[in-house]
């Protein structure tokens, strides 16, 4: 369990600076003994440089699903109108061939072509309730003031509700090598379940980032990009919609086929009266008919509607898929099949080849019970640098790790206070100072930041 706390990383002892700095920090303790408790607390940082908020399922466990009040549904496509906003269907379930009472879409995709050989990409991904992650947050990104991942959303109790995105990149033929890679990478989050500066999933418990909490969650189970983040290639028509349903939902019993591991296509979703078609069955890409996709992105190169020459699948099983095991399991899927990412290639008309694409560890998933959940696709050739920009920040000023700037870590500000010099690390000046109380990055801790500082306390 992931508990940075910076208390553990304090020096027992500092140096109070000259007598001048001294004065004004006695100064200043008298100030905010009057004066603080006036500003409304802060979340988490949100990324610099933000993906958008794709489209969107959640399960039918959800609370915000099985809520009373609840206006959507399970098996609705979802999206985000603004901030601190319930979410609201885009997409009726009627219209893809739902709408029956438990019904549950699993996995969805838009349409995605005319991607070169050569495009790199990372993954969005969402896992579910019972994965743990176990990998720590990336040295790199935590130095830069990204921490956050699946291990540390994991253990505040809200993971499910996010999204991540890899620190490997692929092109349609497979991860892209680079030197120095770890095993296992790690990941970072670039979506959380409730706001985070507005590019989230409007979902419950309504929490930051930075919160713990031992409420229900919401389940994000399928997300897809129409365009332009999809990375579809050029722009077109509305790309047709692809789909998964979850095991026991009435419709299978009348849709074009009856598979949790069937895949199912509808040229437009957004339109009624348009039956949906069956893309693939299960056996037509090497997989079980009591197997079921829990994640979905489909390459559709040409388009057409039908898995031919061309055409990639990338997928996940949920756990106890029978293809994750038993007496014949797909070849090299690990011991945690469910968060390994698969391909299914159309070769010709006999031959799909059906592999492990991305392991789980390439993903920073390693507990045997982490599941990747949904997916989708976005253009990037440096992870590390996407996952920077995009990674949601930590909050300067927190010192006890709470998650808000109060009067508790006031205490800690004054000993930082170094003045407007830099601060010379080998004097025993703690370099957690600079961590969360220099907020304009000029290497001390000066008025410059008690001001920001003062303005970010909670009452």
């Amino acid at each position: 369990m992931i508990n940075h706390d910076p208390l553990e990383h304090r020096a027992a002892s500092r140096a109070w600076g000259s007598d001048t700095v001294g004065a004004l920090k006695s100064a200043l303790v008298a100030f905010v003994a009057l004066a603080f408790g006036f500003v409304d607390s802060v979340r988490a940082v949100p990324p610099t440089d933000p993906v958008s908020t794709p489209l969107f399922s959640f399960d039918i466990d959800s609370p915000s699903i099985t809520s009373p009040s609840s206006t959507i549904n399970p098996d609705q496509v979802l999206r985000v109108i603004m901030p601190d906003a319930e979410p609201v269907p885009a997409i009726n379930a009627m219209n893809i061939g739902l709408g029956q009472q438990g019904d549950d879409l699993d996995a969805i995709s838009f349409s995605k072509s005319a991607i070169s050989p050569q495009q790199q990409f990372i993954f969005m991904f969402a896992v579910d309730r019972a994965t743990t992650g176990d990998v720590p947050p990336n040295p790199s990104l935590l130095d830069n003031e990204v921490p956050y991942n699946v291990a540390d959303q994991a253990a505040r109790g809200h993971a499910a509700g996010d999204a991540f995105l890899t620190l490997s990149n692929y092109t349609v033929n497979g991860p892209v090598s680079r030197s120095l890679r770890g095993i296992p990478e790690s990941n970072t989050q670039g979506k959380n379940q409730y706001d985070e500066g507005g590019h989230d999933f409007g979902g419950r418990p309504e929490t930051g980032s930075r919160d713990y909490s031992t409420d229900d969650v919401d389940d994000v189970n399928g997300m897809a990009y129409e365009m332009p983040e999809s990375a579809r290639g050029a722009p077109g028509p509305t790309p047709a919609f692809f789909y998964s349903v979850a095991p026991g939902s009435p419709s299978l019993l009348t849709l074009p086929g009856n598979s949790p591991a069937d895949v199912f296509v509808h040229p437009n979703p957004f339109a009624a009266g348009i039956s949906p078609q069956r893309y693939v069955a299960a056996t037509d890409i090497g997989l079980q008919s009591a197997d079921d996709i829990d994640a979905l992105v489909v390459l559709d190169h040409d388009d057409n509607r039908q898995f031919n020459p061309g055409d990639v699948i990338f997928l996940s099983l949920a756990p106890g898929s029978p293809s994750l095991g038993g007496v014949s399991p797909i070849p090299n899927i690990s011991s945690n099949g469910a968060a390994d990412i698969l391909s299914a290639r159309f070769i010709d008309p006999v031959t799909v080849v059906l592999e492990v694409f991305a392991p789980s560890a390439n993903l920073g998933l390693i507990g045997d019970s982490d599941n990747v959940n949904a997916m989708e696709i976005v253009f990037c050739s440096d992870p590390l640098a996407c996952g920077q920009g995009a990674g949601i920040r930590l909050i300067r000023g927190d010192w006890d790790n709470d998650g808000d700037v109060d009067i508790n870590d006031f205490p800690e500000f004054v000993p930082c206070l170094s003045g407007p010099e830099d601060v010379d690390l080998s004097s025993g000046f703690d370099p957690l100072c600079l961590d969360v109380f220099d907020y304009d990055q000029d290497q001390n801790v000066d008025l410059r930041d008690f001001a920001q500082f003062q303005f970010d306390f909670a009452p």
